[in-house]
């Protein structure tokens, strides 16, 4: 191991630990030599979607240029310097020719394509977390990876005639090839850092953390061997990558109590609790470099989740269709500054994790989104869009007014672009980047 270092370590580095692998985070000791070629930061996506649309009134800033955070965003202010707000944006191949809007503007949420309606016979695009995904395969253990919250299958009719994969997926690796999400923490922690096969029993995956005891454990001589080489800087960045990391082992461990029928086995009854292991565990796949393109479902499409730790009554999707009640309106405003909150602390964890000369958030482009703009009118334009990280791109702080109807396409050109790729089109109608938004452009 030592002599390993002292020739330079790769970011995918492994400590192998009979059946355990765990990724480094990002060390002065990984940098290539001056004289090597290539960069030393490679480049994430992160696409997190959230269901039903917002209140547009409190949700988009003002006409400013200069980005004033509205009332629902302001959660965002400690990182609204590297913040971009988007508002005229449409999604128009999300519409469909009869009901089912949540469906369809689900399904093209990232494909930018017209859902095929049918329970079995799915057909829509391939999203743009896996054009990216494809581009780069095999340059990370995971060539990606699908969280959310909110679990359930594919099959099945969930939105007058479209079936539940268009509900329930917003990764397409093919037209027809919806990729499903793991909502389990702890299959989700497994398959990250132990190699754990997705598709073992429970009975199996027991045995498996039982006999390794620890993931840290198995492993501990090696980084110990590693420690040797390390300057200062380093110690303190893997201290506190092992702190958390076991920290974080603790939490997905932990019994998930008095769980709700209804709960899929193995994850949190607590809601909150929940997204805090999910939020960690994005932030963790990342550091240690175990896949370079994140999708994240907060809820999945037309969700009625309920937030009695807002005080509000009524779930998610009721409140979205409020025709005009105060109340309701007041409610989704809270849902809606609430969801705004969680992303914003998980931009700042990004923000606090180290990555070489930066951070993890400088070199991650990260997306935020939803099927429909207003969820009482199941509008497809006017999209709640916003986009963080890649500062050294286009910067933030700022807020881009488009004329409404221009497509969101557009901007996935931007971004496939950014990531490298030669693409000048994307989905339907990307018939090429956003402009305005490269300030290099």
């Amino acid at each position: 191991m030592k002599s390993a270092t002292r020739r330079g370590l790769s970011r995918r580095a492994l400590l192998a630990g009979g059946a355990v692998a765990v990724g480094l985070p990002f060390l002065d000791v990984m940098r290539p030599p001056a004289r090597a070629a290539g960069p030393v930061r490679p480049r994430r996506l992160l696409c997190y979607f959230v269901p039903n649309g917002v209140r547009g009134d409190a949700w988009f800033p003002a006409s400013d240029p200069v980005l004033q955070l509205s009332p629902s965003l302001a959660a965002l202010a400690p990182v609204k310097e590297r913040v971009i707000v988007f508002s005229g944006l449409a999604n128009a191949p999300g519409l469909p020719e009869l009901p089912g809007s949540h469906a369809s503007g689900t399904a093209a949420f990232l494909t930018a394509r017209k859902a095929r309606r049918s329970e079995v016979d799915l057909h829509v695009g391939v999203s743009l977390d896996q054009r990216y995904a494809a581009a780069i395969a095999g340059a990370t253990p995971l060539d990606s990876l699908q969280l959310g919250c909110e679990g359930g299958g594919s099959f099945g009719a969930c939105d007058i005639g479209f079936a539940c994969a268009y509900h329930r997926s917003i990764s397409w690796s093919s037209s027809t090839t919806p990729l499903p999400k793991l909502t389990s923490p702890r299959l989700a922690f497994d398959l990250l850092l132990a190699g754990d096969d997705p598709g073992a029993s429970a009975a199996a995956r027991a045995r498996r953390r039982a006999q390794r005891r620890s993931v840290l454990d198995v492993v501990l001589a090696d980084i110990h061997d590693l420690e040797g080489d390390l300057g200062v800087g380093d110690r303190v960045r893997l201290d506190a990558y092992l702190a958390g990391l076991r920290a974080l082992e603790r939490q997905v461990d932990a019994p998930a109590g008095a769980c709700p029928a209804a709960s899929p086995p193995g994850e949190p009854a607590d809601f909150l609790a929940h997204l805090d292991l999910m939020n960690e565990l994005m932030v963790l796949a990342f550091a240690c470099d175990r896949t370079r393109v994140l999708t994240f479902m907060l809820g999945n499409a037309a969700s009625n989740r309920a937030f009695p730790f807002l005080g509000v009554e009524g779930g998610h999707h009721d409140l979205s269709h409020h025709a005009g009640d105060a109340s309701k309106i007041a409610g989704l405003r809270q849902v809606d500054a609430w969801q705004a909150a969680q992303f914003a602390r998980l931009l700042q964890r990004l923000a606090d994790t180290p990555d070489g000369d930066g951070d993890l958030l400088r070199s991650t482009i990260v997306l935020l989104g939803s099927d429909v703009g207003d969820g009482n009118s199941h509008s497809h334009h006017d999209l709640p869009v916003l986009l963080a990280g890649g500062d050294d791109l286009w910067g933030g702080g700022r807020h881009l007014a488009y004329e409404t109807g221009t497509p969101l396409a557009r901007l996935y050109v931007s971004l496939l672009q950014a990531l490298g790729l030669p693409d000048t089109r994307f989905g339907e109608d990307g018939d090429g980047p956003l402009t305005g938004l490269r300030l290099d452009a």
